[in-house]
């Protein structure tokens, strides 16, 4: 059958001034993950004497450079966006497609149906198979509906707050059922929360997960690459390339480097000291730098269980301490847009341009001397790789700065995950990014552990709502309450920053769930 997603695809390329110089000293030596050894660099395969500039013989297999490697690729337990990098779309597909204008457009659902009350969505699955060689069902969609709804991560299983029932009414034909209308639900479909994988194989997800994707999980050799194949029986059109091979780099110098000596075509998600050398790859001939409008937003979170920040001024005046360009400058290469509300990504109808705590260390320093913390020390949790490091340095300076004393805390990721986003979290002030929602907040407040009820009604309310002026009104009171509270700050929206081949064409302007989308690559 053939697709209905969009065949025209622009590709991307927006100049960024370089970063300040506070990036040389602050992100050297930065990166995200544990790699193996040999730093995940594997011997080239885009033909003998390919200089990498698209001189040489242009090969049929992609090489991809990525900074992480997450713990497994279980994306309904581990909240890791390294696992939706590479699975979201290109392994595991949803049931909708989010387009650039916040559209939806059909997937494995070929087509569905909204009741005029908005309580029953009718999805007619569209004939596909999965990489196992079984065909997709509406068994299997109300199999991965249902694991998604009881996913302990809130941006998966957020959208089915409203649901009541998911039933297969057909072979083909799954009907959803609400108690209330939710505007989230249909969101959530296009996204990780409506990722369709084979009934029952959820426990399979960690290792090798299977999909209906363009491309099967072959081999995952920890710590240094996964390899892709293109899956031959894929229902709609074949991508262009016929294998990917997914590096893991111990830094994005070293991933730099391969690409400017051809042996790998594409750095994705640069976000350590990479950022400071974006422009210089971007003047290089045969290479670009690409930027393209994120899903991921920068954030520091207060532990609200830790008695330190009982007191509404002493986490004021944290806020008011915060300045945000100097960090989107020293540990994103200015690669962002500052942001006091937690809207995410920005061009929605909710966004807002509240600032209850703006930049104000003298405000900061009496807040702190009403609250009787002239004195306050604080332990600062961070990933000790990506753009992390130079976060929290920027941070605790100007923490430090209005007296209040800042130990540092490295974790690497696999601890972070498992210390910060675990059960039960164990920190007091972090920082992370990640394509979450303001949803993902709502009590019993994910790892901040700050459940606000009053947050959580707006966000219902919102959510109900049938006229779309009234839902994004709801939504924008909700995030400037959310704001107001100041156990998460937010920081900036992040562009995404990748570096590759420039006769590399097809790179999708937008990402929806941090995915690196490869079905439109292909020579140019």
């Amino acid at each position: 059958m053939k697709s209905t997603r969009p065949t025209r695809i622009h590709h991307l390329v927006r100049r960024r001034r370089r970063a300040a110089a506070l990036v040389v000293a602050l992100a050297a030596g930065l990166v995200l993950a544990g790699c193996g050894d040999d730093g995940g660099q594997l011997a080239g395969s885009g033909g003998d004497g390919d200089d990498g500039g698209g001189s040489g013989e242009q090969s049929t297999e992609l090489r991809v450079a990525f900074p992480q490697e997450p713990p497994d690729w279980n994306y309904l337990q581990n909240a890791a966006t390294a696992i939706k990098a590479l699975v979201v779309h290109n392994v595991v597909e949803p049931l909708l497609e989010k387009t650039e204008d916040g559209g939806y457009e059909p997937l494995l659902a070929e087509s569905y149906e909204v009741s005029p009350d908005g309580l029953q969505y009718t999805f007619t699955i569209r004939p596909a198979t999965f990489h196992d060689g079984s065909e997709l069902t509406a068994a299997d969609v109300v199999y991965s509906l249902t694991a998604s709804q009881s996913s302990p991560q809130g941006e998966i299983s957020g959208p089915f707050a409203a649901v009541s029932a998911i039933e297969a009414t057909a072979d083909d034909v799954v009907t959803v059922s609400l108690d209330r209308p939710s505007q989230n639900f249909l969101q959530g479909m296009s996204g990780v929360a409506g990722l369709i994988i084979p009934e029952g194989s959820a426990d399979q997800l960690a290792q090798q997960p299977v999909g209906t994707g363009p491309y099967t999980f072959e081999q995952w050799r920890n710590g240094v690459s996964v390899t892709l194949a293109r899956y031959d029986d894929y229902w709609t059109d074949l991508p262009y390339f016929e294998d990917v091979t997914w590096q893991f780099f111990a830094d994005e110098t070293a991933s730099l480097n391969a690409l400017l000596a051809g042996d790998v075509d594409l750095v994705s998600n640069l976000i350590g000291e990479g950022l400071e050398r974006f422009d210089s790859i971007n003047e290089t001939d045969g290479f670009t730098g690409v930027t393209t409008a994120g899903s991921e937003f920068i954030y520091l979170v207060l532990n609200a269980a830790d008695p330190a920040f009982q007191d509404d001024r002493v986490r004021q005046a944290i806020a008011h301490a915060v300045d945000r360009q100097p960090i989107i400058d020293g540990a994103s290469g200015g690669l962002g847009q500052p942001s006091c509300v937690f809207v995410n990504p920005p061009n929605v109808p909710w966004n807002s341009d509240y600032c209850p705590y703006p930049y104000d260390p003298d405000r900061a320093e009496e807040l702190l001397a009403e609250a009787g913390v002239p004195d306050l020390a604080v332990d600062f949790t961070y990933i000790t790789s990506g753009f992390f490091p130079a976060t929290m340095e920027v941070v605790r300076s100007q923490l430090t700065a209005v007296g209040i004393g800042v130990e540092p805390v490295g974790l690497d990721l696999t601890t972070y995950l498992e210390q910060i986003l675990g059960e039960n979290p164990d920190y007091q002030l972090t920082v992370l990014s990640g394509p979450q929602q303001a949803d993902s907040w709502q009590c019993p407040g994910w790892f901040s552990n700050d459940c606000s009820e009053e947050f959580g009604q707006l966000l219902a309310e919102a959510d109900q709502a049938l006229d779309t002026a009234e839902w994004a009104d709801l939504r924008r009171q909700a995030v400037e309450l959310f704001a107001d509270r100041a156990y998460v700050i937010p920081i900036a929206n992040q562009d995404e920053v990748s570096a590759m081949r420039d006769d590399l064409a097809g790179m999708k302007p937008y990402r929806s769930a941090s995915e690196l989308d490869l079905r439109p690559l292909s020579w140019g």
